[in-house]
């Protein structure tokens, strides 16, 4: 049996943004869809980018560990969202490792494949350079908050950017899959000052927390400006 194809409307990411549908049609059949379970393995920090992942659907966490051995997040990715753009060049390695918080849905090409596409659609490579401009973008964001913002606001910026970009809306609020201890790297805190903030939100009302995951209940009451 052919493998499925998803189609032109079921694919959307700004890596496939100027794209003409004709060459959009060309470029996902050349890759693949691969389906990764919960904790899943997609790649690794620093073995070669072989692989370029577009999310159909689903919640990859990007992370790698530092020379303490603590894990530190670098992002939570979403649907829409590439990653493994590294492989349009020659020789470059992952930044970090990628892994499936739920059942995800990817789209996958090669690099001998993305590097063929890439010299017929020069498009590709201007997308994902305003990838990778945008990534640059929000690692500076970061850095300046942990320059200039305090530990509240870092974590309240990072759980609602979450919340906007990976959150699910249930009656109880808007669900994020994370623990603690990644949502704390993420926010560049502690674990201990994550589960104190978390604590006092979650007495006045404006989160609910259980095993692994985060309600943002009442968003108003996060105080981060």
């Amino acid at each position: 049996m052919a493998p499925h194809r998803p189609t032109v409307s079921r694919v959307s990411s700004p890596f496939f943004d100027n794209l003409e549908p004709q060459a959009l049609r060309e470029i996902l059949g050349a890759g693949r869809e691969r389906r990764f379970t919960a904790g899943q393995i997609l790649c690794r920090a620093g073995e070669p980018a072989e692989l370029l992942f577009v999310i159909i659907k689903g919640q990859v966490r990007l992370s790698r560990v530092a020379t303490s051995g603590r894990e530190v997040v670098i992002g939570v990715l979403v649907d829409g969202d590439a990653f493994g753009i590294g492989s349009l060049l020659q020789r470059v390695d992952y930044i970090g490792t990628g892994v499936a918080l739920e059942q995800t849905d990817t789209y996958v090409w090669t690099r001998e494949a993305m590097q063929r596409l890439a010299k017929t659609h020069p498009q590709i490579s201007a997308n994902a350079l305003a990838i990778a401009l945008h990534y640059v973008a929000s690692l500076t964001e970061r850095h300046l908050g942990l320059i200039a913002g305090t530990a509240e606001q870092r974590l309240a910026r990072a759980l609602t950017k979450l919340g906007s970009s990976a959150g699910r809306h249930t009656p109880s609020g808007v669900e994020i899959n994370i623990k603690n201890e990644h949502l704390a790297s993420l926010a560049d805190v502690s674990p201990y000052t994550a589960s104190r903030l978390l604590n006092a939100w979650e007495r006045d009302g404006a989160v609910r927390k259980s095993r692994g995951k985060v309600s943002i209940a009442c968003p108003e009451r996060l105080l981060f400006d």
